[in-house]
């Protein structure tokens, strides 16, 4: 009796087993191309790709059961920047199953959310059927390695514990910003040559497509100090930008500045197809005090968004011609009037200024037409009618007039430059003194000044 007893116990533990492996699902997913990854490789702004994946369900019993996808979490980069949810998109190939009901076969973002993709017929037959994982780089934001998992989940709904299956996902994506930058002379080179007003400014035309980016920044910096072939850097305030003709955005430096070695920020775009300038001057009052030549640098433009970086280079060339100019002003000239006995001394002032970056030092000479006379030709006694010289505080060089001195008809040399000859400014401080041996009337006198290398 006892070992009938455990047979009837091992018949009915057999059965058991029997009835729970007919009741069993199995699912399998596979990408088309094998593997347990979907892997979308190498992927910029202009990529298209589609993933087939092949899914099966088998099963053993008469329970109906339905499949749900989602991602486990945002698909992320090494930077744990998440992708952009219209990248990644998804849908079931319709008639690709032979029986239950097939979800969602238009397209849908790829998102960490439950979809229903199957159900089956009431009685839970096998079945498979085809999803496709579709990518879109004209949506790509960021770069880099990115990798997330998608979760698939059969459940029985007869209550048996659910089945899951994960898969991982892997591209690498690389943003290139549609951004065009070139000079008005149609090349990627600036160049300025100072020999006229006309030659002594450039512009840069940049042309932005961030319709995909969404708002991008570009920044401008110097990359390498402008130099000449001696290695002398170019002054700073010699060379000016700003900003101009802005079809949309938002720029800055809308006045002249000084282009420095700092990054600074010149724009901000407005998420569209958009265009601006930047416009580089030379500043000719400061060509004095710069050695002739040509100078050279490199400019960098950078255009920064989520996650996405791109440099782009522009080389800068300004020949900077000799330059050796005096220029003269006064309000008055040389012209006194209504002079009389008793009266105060009257002072008439010029102004001079002198350019030069030839390096070799130089002289300014006065000149006068005739001495200091009035209509009828009376002669102003040299004494009365003398001159001082007082020099800019930043002029250098020297003058032999720092004190009042009588004004000669002759050439006078009134300033001499230092050894590098560089720039000055000055001014000449004519004084005539009323005497009773002076004839009332209105006195004048022309004077001429050069300038030449000593």
């Amino acid at each position: 009796m006892r070992v009938i007893y455990s047979l009837f116990i091992v018949f009915i533990l057999s059965t058991i087993n029997i009835l729970s492996a007919e009741a069993a699902l199995n699912l399998t997913v596979t990408p088309y191309e094998g593997g347990n990854s979907l892997r979308f490789g190498s992927v910029d702004n202009t990529s298209v790709v589609n993933k087939e994946v092949r899914v099966r369900i088998t099963s053993a019993g008469t329970t109906q059961y339905r499949l749900r996808q989602g991602l486990i979490n945002t698909i992320v980069n090494e930077r744990g920047e998440a992708l952009r949810g219209n990248v990644l998109s998804f849908y079931t190939v319709r008639g690709s199953n032979a029986t239950g009901s097939l979800y969602q076969d238009t397209p849908r973002a790829l998102l960490p959310r439950n979809d229903i993709i199957y159900t089956s017929n009431k009685n839970g037959n096998s079945d498979s059927f085809i999803i496709v994982y579709s990518l879109n780089g004209r949506n790509l934001s960021q770069s880099g390695h990115f990798s997330g998992r998608i979760v698939y989940t059969l459940e029985s709904l007869g209550g048996e514990p659910p089945e899951t299956f994960i898969m991982n996902i892997d591209l690498n994506a690389s943003c290139n910003f549609d951004v065009k930058i070139e000079s008005v002379s149609g090349s990627n080179r600036l160049k300025i040559d100072t020999a006229s007003e006309s030659t002594s400014k450039d512009s840069l035309k940049i042309v932005v497509n961030s319709e995909h980016y969404g708002k991008i920044n570009i920044y401008q910096q110097m990359d390498s100090p402008i130099t000449n072939k001696d290695g002398k850097i170019l002054k700073e305030g010699v060379l000016k930008f700003f900003t101009s003709d802005v079809s949309s955005g938002e720029s800055y430096y809308k006045s002249p500045a000084n282009v420095e070695q700092k990054r600074v920020l010149v724009y901000v775009s407005s998420g569209a197809a958009e265009s601006f300038y930047v416009n580089f001057v030379v500043d000719r009052d400061m060509l004095g005090n710069v050695a002739a030549g040509i100078y050279r640098g490199r400019l960098i433009y950078m255009i920064q968004a989520q996650g996405v970086d791109k440099v782009i280079p522009v080389d800068v060339e300004i020949d900077i011609r000799k330059v050796f100019d005096i220029k003269v002003t006064s309000k008055e000239g040389l012209s006194f009037f209504n002079l009389k006995p008793n009266t105060p001394p009257q002072e008439r002032v010029v102004t001079i200024k002198v350019k030069s970056n030839m390096n070799v030092p130089y002289q300014v000479v006065q000149r006068l037409s005739n001495p200091l006379v009035d209509e009828r030709g009376d002669v102003i006694p040299g004494n009365l009618f003398t001159m001082r010289v007082d020099l800019a505080k930043d002029t250098k060089g020297q003058t032999k007039f720092s004190d009042f001195s009588p004004v000669k008809v002759k050439d006078s040399v009134i300033y001499t430059s230092d050894a590098n000859g560089n720039s000055a400014v000055f001014n000449i401080i004519y004084r005539l003194e009323a005497s009773f041996d002076v004839l009332a009337g209105d006195y004048s006198t022309q004077a001429t000044y050069s300038l030449s290398e000593k």
